[in-house]
């Protein structure tokens, strides 16, 4: 893995990090060694083994319904079944597809439609059940066999939700969620850190300011989180915090992206204006002490286009039951914390397709994250095949979010051609208006 930041010249640097995460079955301490290795703060493999062995015992214990303990995760991995097994679907057809050879892809839209509803029903919530199994430490987990029984039947609503936002598209339901059919620019989608300058963009201080704390991991002492949320519900409240929001989105993230876009050749035939659609005001992700998620879930299913890539960027440090969790890429399902431990580290990852949750909140201090999306078309046609390595076509990008009315996505464009002036590399296409955020961003505009 690496950390990609713009230098200074406007070229990309990039410092490589040890460790390599592993597959979804593999789940020895060693592997959880390696996976948390790779996460970008902690930067040497002392670090990452002191914390591994720190942890590990914390949660080699039967669940607490009663069930007999086991002396070893191996003796529980034994009594465990092979398959799981959904309305007739084994694990791996619900997470790679929903079509046996012979299936038609009506049966498995059926099919799916069948399994989701039943498994709607009567869900207990994710994060109380993972806090019951970890015995509510404020830790990193050790994702065991254990805990992966305890996560399974939140993990089988998320893949069928993703699937069944699949079969609404043209896509064959064979093809496997991690394969590039459909998908553009997936060489853009492996999860990579990145670092940004707090001074130039200080989107922590600003927030603070607009809410008027001094600390937002503090923001849990306050008598009321919504009263605090309060002047970001009017245009003059919300102005100075959305003005840095836009710098960073437009003058950092899109010069990054097209940055690397250009070295993986994706610009390759198309015209010189490429344009980028970012949402307009971010989803501010605020879990305080003692609050749960709602579980494991992916950008397509929450009303996202697959066209989309993921930011993911704390305003305070992110450590523990207080990060976000994600897999590194789709179907993978290894999980492992976007950690920092002060702001000025950012994440951007396939969130589209990844499954990705928060815990419930078991350490002393609240987390505040920025979400976003940002994607790149062209002007190629709307009917032209997507695969890999395209850009989007303005039909892929079309959501529940743009379809549902003007405001949540603003726009961008790059322009290289030789009449485009020196001074303004990117340029927003509707002039420097700051759009109003409304219920579909979430908190607190709903």
């Amino acid at each position: 893995m690496s950390i990609t930041t713009p230098a200074s010249n406007g070229a990309i640097g990039h410092r490589f990090l040890g460790g390599s995460r592993q597959p979804y079955l593999k789940t020895t301490d060693s592997d959880f060694q390696h996976g948390l290795k790779s996460a970008p703060i902690l930067f040497n493999d002392a670090d990452a083994h002191a914390h591994a062995h720190a942890h590990a015992h914390a949660h080699a214990h039967a669940h607490a319904d009663g069930e007999p303990e086991s002396d070893t995760v191996d003796e529980v991995r034994e009594a465990q079944p092979k398959n799981y097994v959904v309305s007739g679907m084994t694990r791996t057809q619900t997470l790679h597809s929903l079509s046996g050879s012979s299936s038609s892809s009506m049966e498995s839209a059926n099919l799916l439609q069948d399994s989701f509803s039943r498994l709607h029903e009567n869900f207990p919530t994710f994060g109380m059940d993972l806090r019951r199994e970890t015995g509510g430490s404020p830790d990193v987990p050790v994702f065991d066999s254990l805990i992966r029984r305890t996560m399974e039947p939140h993990l089988r609503k998320a893949r069928l939700m993703r699937e069944k936002v699949r079969n609404r598209t043209n896509l064959e339901v064979h093809a496997a969620i991690a394969g590039s059919v459909g998908v553009p620019y997936v060489r853009l989608r492996q999860e990579r850190p990145f670092l940004y300058d707090i001074h130039t963009h200080p989107l922590h201080e600003v927030l603070a300011e607009t809410l008027g704390v001094r600390d937002l991991s503090k923001l849990h002492e306050l008598v009321g989180l919504g009263e605090a949320m309060a002047p970001l519900l009017t245009r003059t409240g919300r102005r100075p915090f959305q003005e840095a929001y836009d710098a960073f989105v437009t003058s950092f993230c899109i010069p990054l992206l097209h940055s690397m876009a250009m070295s993986q050749n994706l610009f390759h035939g198309a015209s010189s204006r490429i344009s980028y659609r970012y949402q307009a005001f971010p989803k501010i992700r605020i879990l305080k002490p003692g609050d749960a998620s709602d579980g494991p879930h992916c950008g397509t299913s929450n009303g996202h286009s697959i066209g989309f890539l993921h930011f993911h960027v704390p305003l305070t440090a992110a450590m523990g039951t207080n990060a976000l969790y994600t897999e590194s890429h789709p179907g993978k399902e290894n999980w492992h914390p976007l950690i920092t431990k002060s702001v000025g580290l950012g994440f951007l990852f396939d969130g589209a397709r990844c499954l990705h949750f928060n815990m419930e909140n078991t350490t002393s201090d609240t987390s505040v994250a920025l979400e976003f999306t940002v994607a790149i078309y062209g002007d190629r046609t709307e009917d032209e095949y997507v695969d890999g390595e395209s850009l989007c076509t303005r039909s892929i990008l079309e959501d529940h979010f743009s379809l549902s009315g003007h405001g949540f996505y603003d726009e961008a464009v790059i322009d290289l051609s030789p009449q485009s002036p020196s001074w303004q590399v990117v340029a927003k296409k509707h002039g420097g208006d700051l759009l109003d955020p409304d219920y579909r961003v979430g908190f607190p505009f709903l």
